[in-house]
């Protein structure tokens, strides 16, 4: 562990390619404190996978002693205070027992025709938005619908209201940047207060005309045992499975179908064999990881062995930046990590995390994701990138391009 002035997360040449970071980062501080953000920088696979299944670590950052709550952002807090993603046991326990069966396989798998139904029609919309105009943006005409189409009917959001999912969800990750600004902040309170009011709106059209819906669910279960979920945590819990339904699959297409384009080789592999799209998934997911980084905070001071052989004093309230993106390049377990392979195995990367936070929604991501690059192979096989330069948002917690324009090869 030592200090390390080389590690800018807001230069821009960072921004647009960190890997080279991570890896120099891995060989010389893996475990590198970083002042600006008062947080260790995890960087190997091993720790960070030993680490995110620690149980004297978690989310609850009131275990921190120097984070003091700023009064401006209560409407935030509040939407964060019973999230899945914030609480630890019992409550995480609790609450993730009511809503644990919409998300079961078997459940995901019963969602299987209406999934390909969406890819289909969206695929079949970019087809004609590439024929009208030469080219057409990836992520708003066909990654983006999907998932909040589906997510948005699994919680009984009405079509007419989805529009303004996005922009909300957009404004609230905004606050988890650690470079944020004042105006980020700003926008997440005020979309948190928005989001949350239109939550509190639509449970109580749920109770006047119940469907079948987790919202409805929620309710329902609140109504007949308020201490089982309360109506705080049915609107947290609401917000974030909106949020974090389509927020990956999104970054995740954006990231990946411009990595699998970049390879013709391997876009000409999984054109021959579509029974690879499962595996090329996971290989978008770990080569360009859309949630770069996990926060865990340390409940007891402990002294962590790391992977390069080095003991760390954790004291309690210590924050750490553990990094997926990182994790998911590290030459002591993967091959050739820099290699783009959609038919890599194995595989074993870390994007959805591990241990008691693992996503919730893996399932189903992982099944929008493979039937929606399987309706993008059969219907643009000769789908390509266009000339235009891309860009990725400039953020250090969630890495995602603005735009992925493309078209198609003669």
């Amino acid at each position: 562990m030592r200090q390390d002035p080389t590690f800018r997360p807001t230069d821009p040449a960072f921004l647009a390619n960190p890997y080279p970071t991570y890896a120099r980062l891995r060989d010389e501080a893996p475990m590198l404190h970083f002042e600006p953000w008062d947080a260790f920088v995890v960087t190997r696979y091993r720790d960070v996978d030993r680490l995110l299944r620690d149980r004297r670590l978690g989310r609850v950052t009131d275990a921190n002693p120097k984070r003091d709550r700023d009064p401006n952002h209560a409407p935030f807090d509040a939407i964060q205070a019973g999230s899945l993603l914030e609480i630890e046991p019992p409550d995480h326990t609790r609450i993730k027992q009511a809503v644990h069966d919409v998300f079961t396989p078997k459940h995901v798998r019963d969602l299987a025709v209406r999934i390909e139904s969406l890819a289909g029609r969206q695929a079949d919309t970019l087809a004609r938005a590439i024929a009208e105009d030469g080219q057409a943006d990836l992520l708003t005409v066909f990654a983006e619908p999907i998932p909040v189409t589906v997510i948005a009917e699994l919680l009984g959001v009405p079509e007419a209201d989805r529009p303004q999912l996005l922009p909300w969800s957009k404004s609230i990750i905004g606050m988890f940047e650690p470079e944020r600004t004042a105006q980020d902040e700003a926008n997440a309170v005020n979309a948190a207060a928005e989001f949350a009011e239109y939550v509190r709106h639509l449970m109580h059209v749920k109770r006047r005309d119940p469907q079948d819906d987790l919202i409805t669910r929620m309710v329902t279960t609140h109504d007949r045992e308020p201490g089982t979920l309360q109506e705080s945590e049915i609107v947290a819990n609401a917000i974030l499975f909106l949020n974090a339904g389509h927020e990956a699959v999104v970054n995740v297409f954006g990231n990946g179908m411009k990595a699998l384009l970049e390879h013709p080789d391997q876009h000409a592999k999984l054109k021959a064999n579509l029974d690879l799209a499962g595996s090329a998934v996971e290989e978008m997911m770990r080569f360009d990881t859309p949630l770069q980084f996990f926060e865990r905070f340390t409940h007891e001071d402990i002294a962590f062995e790391a992977d390069d052989g080095q003991t760390v004093e954790l004291p309690a309230g210590t924050k750490l930046a553990l990094y997926y993106a990182s994790a998911n390049h590290d030459e002591r377990v993967f091959e050739d990590p820099t290699a783009f392979k959609i038919d890599r195995s194995p595989n074993k990367h870390i994007a959805f995390g591990l241990g008691l936070h693992y996503c919730i929604g893996a399932p189903l991501a992982r099944l929008e994701l493979t039937r929606g690059l399987q309706a993008l192979e059969e219907t643009l096989p000769n789908l390509a990138l266009t000339d235009a330069p891309y860009q990725y948002a400039p953020k250090n917690v969630f890495r995602y391009l603005t735009e992925l324009p493309v078209t198609v090869s003669a």
